[in-house]
C-alpha cells in the first residue's frame, strides 16, 4: 500500500498530466480556429465575391454545350483552342481576363451543366455551397474509418489551408476528387471493391491522376476493383461521348492527352509546378524564350531522369507491398499512392494538394495505431510543408516537391510487409522493362523538337503567347496573350496597338499591299475595325469601326476583305471590295474554322468538325463550294501573292504540321515535323511567318519564319 507521501506525489504527477493534456487539447482547437479564419477571410470570402480561374473555364464549357443543346451546329470541339474559347468567353461577357480549358478532359464540365444556365458568379456560389457539404462529408467519413478525435481530423485538414483556399477560391474539383477519394476507401474496406473502382473511374475523368489506382489493384490482385475501375471508366467514357459529342474526344485524345502526360501545357519549365517533371524541363531542354540557360542542355539526359524517376517513385512502393490483405496494409497502401500519384504527376500545382488530407488522415491514424507517434508527428509536419505558402524569403522553388517525397519516402520506410523473394524479381524484372519503354515513349516525342528554333523572330512582347502573325508596311503584327487578355502587338518594337474601346483582339489581318489592318476586337460581340497601315504602333494610330464579324482574311493584293459572322452556331461568311460595304457569299453556311480569299475574291475555307476538318473552294460570286482534294484532317489554309502555292497545316500523329503545295501539280513539301504544332501560316515574300508552340506548351505558341527557296 502506498503511503500518503506517495499518494500525494501520484496525483500530483496525474492532475500534472491532465493539465498539460488539457492545454495541449486547447492549442490544437486554438490553432484550428486560427486556420479556419484565414481560410474563410483569404479563400472563402474572395471565391464568394468574385470570379477567378479556375471556374470559368469549366463554366463556359459547359454552357456552350447547353447552347448546343437548344441551337443547332453550335459544337465544342474546339473548347481546347485558347482563342477560340476566349472569344465565347467575351461575347457572354465573363468577368474573367484569361480563359483556357487545356488539359481538362471533357466531362468535367458535366457536373457544371446543371447550374450553367444561371450567370457565372451565381453558378460559382452554388459550386463553393456543393464543395463544403463534400468537405464536410469527406470528414465525416474519415473519422468512420480512423476512429480520429474531431480536433486531429479537422488539424490536419485545415493544416492544408493553401490548396483548399485556392480551391475554393478558383472554384475547382480538387474536394470533390477528396471526396471520391474517401468514398472509395470506405467502400473498398466495406467490402465493396467494384463499387470503389467506379469511383476512382469518376475521378479519374474528371482529373487524370486517380485512374492509376489501377497499378494498386493488379499489384494486390483485386480483381473486383480493377473490373470496377475499367467498367466506371467506359461507362463514363460512354456518357461524356453521349454528352459532349464524339469530336471533343477525339481531339483530347488525339492533341491534348499525350502533351499533358509529359507535362507539355502551361509553362514546362516553371519550378513552381513542384514536379520532377518541370525540374528536368528546365535542367535539360533549351528553349530560346522560357529556357535560355539550362544546365545541360541534352535530351538524352533529360530523358534518362524523367525515366529513372518514374520507375523509382514507382517502383519503391511496389517492393514496399505484400499479397496480405488487412486493415493495416490497406490503409498504408491507400495512404502512401495519393503521394506517389502526386509526385508522379507532370504539374501538379498546389491546389492538387488537397487530396492531400486524404493521405495524412489515414498515414496518420496509420502510424499512431502502430505507436509510431514520433513518425506521426513527422508526417503531420511534412504534410504541413507540403500544403503551406512561405514567405518568399524563406520559401524556396522545389520546397513542394522536397517535402512531398520525404513524406512518401517516411510511408516507405513504415511499411507493414514487403515483397517477397520471388516477388521481388518479378518486379526487378519489371522495373528493367518499364525503364525502357519509357526511355522510349519520352524520347520519341524529343524527336525534330528544335527544328524550327533556329526561325523564331526575336521575341520583346513579354507575352505569355504569340498567334496569327502578318505583315504589315510597318513590320509583322501579331495576336500576344498578356494577363489582361489579348492585344495586337507590332513586333518590330513591342508597342500593343491602340484600340478605341476595351475588349481582347483575337484576330487580324494585312497585307503588304493594302492600305489597312484589319482587327477583330471582342466584346458582347465581335467586331471587324481597321487602322491605315501606315499609322500602326504611331501614337495617332486608332482602329476604327468597320463592321461586325470576326476572324477576317485579306487578299495578297488588298482588294478583298473576307470575314466569318455566326448566327445560332451558323457561320456566314462576308465579303467586302476596296472598303465597301461587305455582303454575305451565298450558300456558305457551312461550318467554317478558318479563312483565306484571293486576289479574285473567292474564299478557301477551313471546314467541318474541328477533330476532321477539310479545305474547300468557295467561289465568291454565287458561293458555289468544291472540297480540294487533300487528304488528311486539314486547316489554316493561306495563299501566296502570285496563286500558285497553298500553305495549310495537316494533324498528323495529334500534331499539326505546316506543309506547302503547289496548286498546278500539287507537289507538297512538309515543312515541320515535331510532336508539337505550327498553324496560322502567312507568305512573307518566299517565306513563311507561322505560329509554332514547340518546347512551349500547348497552344501558347511563338512567331517563326521559314525560307521557301525550293
Amino acid at each position: 500500500m502506498a503511503s500518503p507521501s506517495e499518494q500525494m506525489i501520484s496525483h500530483s504527477l496525474e492532475s500534472t498530466t491532465g493539465r498539460r493534456f488539457s492545454l495541449l487539447v486547447a492549442g490544437e482547437w486554438a490553432l484550428v480556429a486560427v486556420l479556419i479564419l484565414l481560410f474563410v477571410m483569404h479563400g472563402l470570402v474572395p471565391g464568394w465575391r468574385i470570379l477567378n480561374t479556375d471556374f470559368p473555364n469549366y463554366y463556359l464549357a459547359a454552357a456552350l454545350r447547353l447552347q448546343a443543346a437548344t441551337v443547332d451546329r453550335v459544337g465544342v470541339d474546339r473548347v481546347y483552342e485558347w482563342i477560340w474559347f476566349q472569344r465565347h468567353k467575351d461575347h457572354r461577357e465573363i468577368a474573367q481576363p484569361l480563359v483556357g480549358f487545356v488539359p481538362n478532359p471533357p466531362l468535367c464540365a458535366a457536373p457544371i451543366l446543371p447550374i450553367a444556365s444561371l450567370p457565372a458568379l451565381g453558378a460559382k456560389r452554388i459550386w463553393i455551397v456543393f464543395n463544403l457539404a463534400l468537405l464536410a462529408a469527406s470528414l465525416w467519413i474519415m473519422r468512420r474509418v480512423t476512429r480520429l478525435p474531431w480536433r486531429h481530423l479537422l488539424l490536419v485538414t485545415s493544416l492544408c489551408v493553401i490548396p483548399l483556399r485556392t480551391n475554393f477560391m478558383f472554384g475547382q474539383y480538387y474536394v470533390v476528387i477528396l471526396f471520391l477519394l474517401c468514398v472509395a476507401y470506405l467502400s473498398f474496406v466495406r467490402g465493396h471493391p467494384f463499387t470503389a473502382g467506379n469511383l476512382l473511374a469518376a475521378a479519374g475523368w474528371l482529373k487524370l491522376f486517380p485512374a492509376v489506382f489501377l497499378l494498386l489493384f493488379l499489384r494486390k490482385r483485386e480483381w473486383r476493383a480493377i473490373a470496377g475501375l475499367l467498367c466506371g471508366t467506359a461507362a463514363l467514357g460512354a456518357a461524356s461521348v453521349l454528352i459532349f459529342g464524339f469530336g471533343i474526344h477525339q481531339v483530347w485524345f488525339a492533341e491534348v492527352l499525350p502533351r499533358a502526360l509529359r507535362g507539355d501545357l502551361v509553362g514546362p519549365y516553371a519550378l513552381q509546378w513542384s514536379s520532377f517533371t518541370s525540374l528536368w524541363h528546365r535542367l535539360f531542354l533549351f528553349e530560346p524564350e522560357l529556357n535560355p540557360s539550362p544546365l545541360v542542355n541534352s535530351a538524352w539526359l533529360y530523358v534518362a531522369a524523367q525515366a529513372l524517376t518514374g520507375t523509382l517513385l514507382l517502383f519503391a512502393f511496389l517492393f514496399s507491398t505484400s499479397r496480405e490483405k488487412n486493415a493495416e496494409t490497406t490503409a498504408w497502401e491507400w495512404s502512401a499512392f495519393v503521394p506517389l500519384l502526386l509526385l508522379l504527376s507532370s504539374m501538379p500545382g498546389p491546389y492538387h494538394y488537397c487530396v492531400l488530407i486524404f493521405s495524412a488522415i489515414l498515414g496518420v491514424a496509420y502510424l499512431a495505431g502502430k505507436g509510431e507517434w514520433r513518425s506521426a508527428l513527422l508526417l503531420g509536419i511534412l504534410y504541413a510543408v507540403a500544403c503551406a505558402s512561405l514567405p518568399a524569403q524563406y520559401d524556396f522553388a522545389l520546397r513542394r516537391v522536397l517535402a512531398t517525397f520525404l513524406y512518401y519516402v517516411l510511408l516507405i520506410w513504415q511499411a507493414p510487409a514487403r515483397a517477397g523473394a520471388g516477388s521481388r524479381k518479378v518486379l526487378a524484372a519489371l522495373a528493367t522493362v518499364t525503364f525502357a519503354v519509357l526511355i522510349i515513349l519520352n524520347l520519341r516525342p524529343l524527336r525534330h523538337r528544335a527544328e524550327d528554333f533556329r526561325h523564331r523572330l526575336p521575341a520583346n512582347t513579354g507575352s505569355y503567347a504569340s498567334a496569327n502573325p502578318v505583315t504589315t508596311k510597318q513590320g509583322v503584327v501579331s495576336i500576344e496573350m498578356f494577363g489582361e487578355g489579348y492585344r495586337a502587338v507590332n513586333r518590330t518594337d513591342g508597342k500593343i496597338v491602340p484600340m478605341p474601346s476595351p475588349g481582347d483582339v483575337l484576330s487580324l489581318a494585312a497585307s503588304d499591299r493594302s492600305p489597312f489592318v484589319y482587327f477583330e476586337l471582342a466584346d458582347q460581340r465581335s467586331h471587324i475595325l481597321r487602322l491605315g497601315s501606315d499609322k500602326v504602333g504611331k501614337p495617332e494610330g486608332i482602329a476604327e469601326y468597320f463592321a461586325d464579324g470576326q476572324q477576317p482574311a485579306i487578299s495578297s493584293d488588298g482588294h478583298w476583305l473576307a470575314f466569318l459572322t455566326e448566327d445560332h452556331g451558323e457561320s456566314t461568311i462576308w465579303r467586302s471590295h476596296d472598303g465597301a460595304p461587305a455582303l454575305p457569299v451565298p450558300n456558305s453556311r457551312e461550318g467554317i474554322l478558318e479563312i483565306a480569299v484571293t486576289d479574285d475574291g473567292d474564299i478557301i475555307a477551313a471546314a467541318g468538325e474541328a477533330s476532321n476538318p477539310h479545305l474547300a473552294w468557295v467561289k465568291g460570286a454565287n458561293g458555289e463550294t468544291k472540297a480540294l482534294d487533300i487528304k488528311g484532317a486539314l486547316r489554316y489554309p493561306t495563299l501566296s501573292s502570285d496563286a500558285t502555292l497553298l500553305a495549310f497545316s495537316r494533324r498528323e500523329g495529334g500534331s499539326w504540321h505546316l506543309f506547302v503545295r503547289e496548286l498546278a501539280t500539287g507537289q507538297e513539301r512538309q515543312l515541320t515535323r515535331g510532336d508539337c504544332n505550327a498553324t496560322s501560316p502567312v507568305f512573307q515574300d518566299r517565306a513563311l511567318l507561322y505560329a509554332t508552340d514547340c518546347g512551349r506548351g500547348l497552344g501558347l505558341s511563338a512567331i517563326a519564319r521559314i525560307d521557301l527557296s525550293w
